[in-house]
């Protein structure tokens, strides 16, 4: 699948997802979002990180809003005034409604997900404008750092444990941590030497493979297009009414303009 095909996809997941509350669409979304991330990513990819991320982002989103959240009817407990932030009321409008959020937010964080999972880096530098090459380029070794910095933070804690370091306290650790940065940071050094001994910079970038506009890519990119376009017609349209589980709890409300922009996201994940 081509890049900017890919990436016209992640917006419309985005705009779906934060252009309206209702439930019932972001549900849509994140099943599509889903559903695409484990046809379309690539050979070898686990998907055990992301879930964990994501499942964790959700439940912090709906604890927050349970227990900061201190409006609605349906009372669960109430906590002592005395207890900054938390003293109020508990409602189950509060509790829905961060399950709202941690929907779309699940729906948001598995798209962005989908760039690293089914594109490769360079494919996304490429699928940049030509303007923005050299800060694509910039990023993308950015983001290696932490990736980097965990590994050698692994190896640095294994090869003091073979001489017998023992975490003793948090002073300890500078055993571990010291080494590990310093390592990231000699990694990043040869990669922007390398870089220049490859004359990053002299001119346009070179591409050894991108993905064509294949038959695939076109159909992606075309739907969704058309998927923005319905969801932008509903929004003018008054189709996608605003939801909200205050003061009393109430059924979303469903329009087809609406569903169907949800639902043609589905189109990558169904094609061959």
């Amino acid at each position: 699948m081509n890049a900017r095909a890919l990436l016209l996809w992640v917006g419309a997941v985005l705009l779906l997802s934060l252009g309206s509350e209702d439930p019932v669409y972001r549900v849509l979304t994140l099943a599509a979002a889903t559903a695409v991330l484990i046809r379309r990513r690539r050979p070898g990819v686990g998907l055990g990180p992301t879930a964990r991320w994501v499942s964790l982002a959700a439940v912090l989103a709906v604890a927050f809003n349970f227990l900061l959240s201190h409006t609605g009817q349906d009372v669960v407990l109430t906590i002592p005034d005395w207890l900054p932030a938390l003293g109020g009321p508990v409602t189950v409008e509060g509790a829905v409604f961060g399950v709202d959020i941690a929907l779309g937010l699940g729906a948001c964080l598995i798209a962005a997900s989908a760039l690293a999972l089914v594109a490769e880096p360079q494919q996304l530098v490429d699928a940049l404008p030509p303007v923005l090459y050299r800060t694509g380029a910039a990023l993308g070794a950015t983001a290696t750092l932490l990736p980097r910095l965990r590994s050698s933070f692994i190896a640095v804690r294994e090869a003091q444990s073979m001489r017998g370091w023992r975490p003793r306290g948090l002073r300890s650790l500078r055993a571990v941590a010291v080494p590990a940065m310093l390592t990231a940071i000699e990694g990043s050094v040869l990669l922007a030497e390398a870089m220049e001994a490859r004359g990053f910079g002299s001119g346009r970038r070179t591409v050894a493979f991108s993905a064509p506009w294949n038959n695939l890519s076109r159909l992606v990119a075309g739907g969704a297009a058309l998927s923005i376009a319905l969801f932008t017609a509903a929004l003018i349209t008054g189709s996608v009414e605003g939801w909200q589980p205050y003061p009393n709890l109430q059924l979303p409300g469903i329009d087809w303009l609406p569903a169907a922009a949800c639902l043609i996201l589905l189109v990558p994940a169904v094609l061959p």
